[in-house]
């Protein structure tokens, strides 16, 4: 379960409903409730008053009855809104992110030495992958000048962004790991990552000169070879881009973070 999705939906609530009770204002204040009858394949429509009265509202004066409408959609949907946020709330606050672990972690050293897991510790999980993806695999020649947060070595500077976003929000990562394609050859996407919740493998590629005609048609040709190579984009694999004219988002970089690795 990722929190940071249902977060993001309770935000989306909260402006539903500040947008909703905007809208309210503006709708009719009356009692009076619409009744809708249909006859010979034609609605007709008439108001009942707080008597219990009905009365047809003739076609001319519809908008009438279009406002009453209007009205009981917006009080329902604000009920609606009201008790999806409620839920939420209540289901962020109770909810424990990595429950497997957190029940292993109670038991004292002693106990846990006596223990076999469910799975793999987190931590111990996140060592292990590591080692089994090594990084710095690229043999190019030509090393990386841009230092991480993490201490390694990488080709430009959004690289190193995006390194140092990974590292500051906690995803385990390996720079240019190895990567066999469909045809056997071997490639070194920009990053490796995983999603520690879902114990997931994304692979990261950055382009830099997506103005550039030549490198456009080189790296369509790339993103081709991965999805037979069973890297899709959108699924397993995540890209960015920044030409001349479009400079390097860190928002949507860390918006793609939040949604795919968190």
């Amino acid at each position: 379960m990722n929190i940071g999705i249902l977060e993001k939906e309770l935000n989306e609530i909260d402006e539903s409903i500040k947008k909703l009770r905007l809208r309210e204002k503006e709708v009719i204040k009356s009692s009076n409730s619409v009744v809708v009858k249909k006859g010979n394949g034609v609605y007709q429509y008439y108001y009942r008053d707080g008597l219990g009265n009905l009365t047809y509202i003739p076609s001319r004066n519809n908008n009438y009855a279009k406002e009453l409408v209007q009205r009981d959609y917006y009080n329902k949907l604000m009920d609606k809104l009201q008790e999806q946020k409620s839920i939420l709330e209540k289901f962020i606050k109770r909810y424990e992110e990595n429950p497997i672990d957190a029940v292993y972690e109670k038991f004292c050293k002693g106990r846990q030495i006596l223990i076999e897991p469910l799975r793999p510790i987190e931590q111990e999980f996140v060592n292990q992958w590591l080692d089994e993806h090594p990084g710095n695999q690229n043999p190019f020649e030509k090393r990386g000048t841009y230092l991480t947060n993490r201490g390694e070595y990488v080709r430009s500077k959004s690289e190193k962004i995006l390194a140092d976003l990974f590292y500051q929000m906690g995803i385990p990562y390996q720079y240019e790991a190895s990567y066999v394609l469909y045809n056997g050859k071997i490639c070194y996407p920009d990053f490796i990552l995983l999603n520690k919740r879902d114990r997931k493998i994304f692979y990261w590629e950055h382009f830099g000169l997506a103005s550039d005609k030549d490198y456009a048609e080189t790296n369509l040709e790339k993103l081709l070879k991965y999805e037979k190579s069973e890297l899709v984009l959108g699924d397993n694999l995540i890209v960015s881009f920044e030409s001349n004219g479009i400079s390097f988002d860190v928002k949507l970089i860390e918006e793609k973070i939040k949604t795919y690795l968190l």
